[in-house]
């Protein structure tokens, strides 16, 4: 028989979204998990114990939270207690050494968290105090996506550009995060809640999927509410949005406007996808910029307004190109690419939209 892999087993059980599965709660990327087994075989056993081991800390401690348990565990304190405990435990029979084996890790693991909950949420908390005031910033890189997972098990995607703040621990009364660029939002719903920062409306939510665009360079902050419920808080004034519906906070007026619209433009850029509704060239453009790291130059600035209605999925830059020139045959796009100078600095690529002579 393989010998059991401690590491793999401890790894687990630090991990708060395998709990959380475990346990039968929300968590990230489920799928994971469910089929965890089948990509690691060897390590099965392993799986199999630490599922029982969480499964019995819902029951045995439901006051200590699933952050709790992979702290405990990723710091070593339930281990140390397991270690101390099986010194104590000297069976005489081979048979129930053989058994305790199996079974009493999983027994003094629910003992020793039944027994001691607040000495351990005290550590804990402890823990957390030091942390408060420490924050995690992520950026998603001119060109890419990134996905973040937060403390809490809610998920981020973040567009190109774009930076997402957020603490390491979220407090005991609101969960806040600060936003610059874009970014779409699939939030745990919970009693307390759960705020986007950004440089309009605060958007204030409990659980809900809804989409924040705040680039620096757009007039507006639109915000695009896919399910559940938003409030916006704008100066101390809440206007609240519902599924499909969209606000456009106007940066210069200070205005804010909400409407039905379709969403699918303003959420498909997460799944790879960049659709324009009667979009002028110019607004596409700042899309492309962004996206693919490239400057755009108008050298008739009146082509700047021409009116498209486009698809892309996945294409290079050179084909969206040739796709919008064929579009409007009067024009054309001169591209040059990104390129290194000889003291090793890159120069970004570049984008001339001239109109065609005749």
């Amino acid at each position: 028989m393989q010998n059991f892999n401690q590491f793999v087993f401890n790894s687990l059980l630090g991990d708060e979204q395998f709990v959380r599965w475990a346990k039968g709660e929300p968590c990230s990327n489920p799928e994971y998990w469910a089929s965890w087994k089948t990509q690691y075989p060897d390590q099965g056993r392993e799986f199999d114990d630490a599922v029982k081991v969480a499964s019995a800390l819902s029951f045995a401690a439901p006051s200590i939270s699933d952050q709790e348990i992979a702290y405990m565990w990723q710091n070593g304190v339930l281990r140390k207690n397991q270690d101390r405990s099986r010194k104590k435990i000297a069976p005489s029979v081979l048979l129930m050494r053989i058994a305790a084996a199996f079974f009493l890790p999983l027994l003094l693991t629910t003992a020793f968290l039944y027994f001691n909950q607040a000495r351990l949420q005290k550590q804990y908390s402890a823990f957390v105090a030091g942390q408060s005031g420490k924050n995690i910033a992520v950026q998603a890189p001119i060109g890419t996506r990134t996905v973040v997972d937060l403390p809490d098990g809610s998920k981020v995607w973040l567009n190109s550009g774009s930076r997402l703040t957020y603490p390491a621990f979220f407090a005991d009364n609101q969960r806040e995060v600060r936003l610059e660029g874009e970014a779409f939002f699939d939030i745990e719903k919970e009693s307390k809640p759960f705020l986007v920062q950004n440089s309009g409306p605060t958007v204030k939510v409990y659980g809900t999927r809804f989409n924040v665009n705040d680039y620096a360079d757009e007039d507006h902050v639109v915000v695009a509410l896919e399910e559940g419920s938003v409030a916006l808080d704008l100066k101390g004034k809440e206007a609240f949005l519902h599924p499909g519906e969209v606000s456009v906070y106007h940066r210069n007026e200070h205005s804010l406007s909400i409407a039905k619209n379709d969403l699918e433009p303003l959420l498909c850029w997460k799944d790879g996808k960049l659709i324009f509704r009667n979009t002028s060239l110019d607004e596409i453009v700042r899309v492309l910029q962004r996206q693919y790291n490239v400057v755009f130059e108008f050298d008739d600035p009146s082509l700047a307004g021409y009116q498209y209605n486009a698809t892309f999925r996945n294409e290079s830059l050179e084909q969206i190109l040739q796709l919008l020139k064929v579009s409007a045959p009067q024009m054309q796009f001169e591209y040059t690419k990104a390129y290194l100078t000889k003291d090793g600095k890159q120069v970004k690529g570049k984008v001339v939209v001239k109109r065609k002579k005749i």
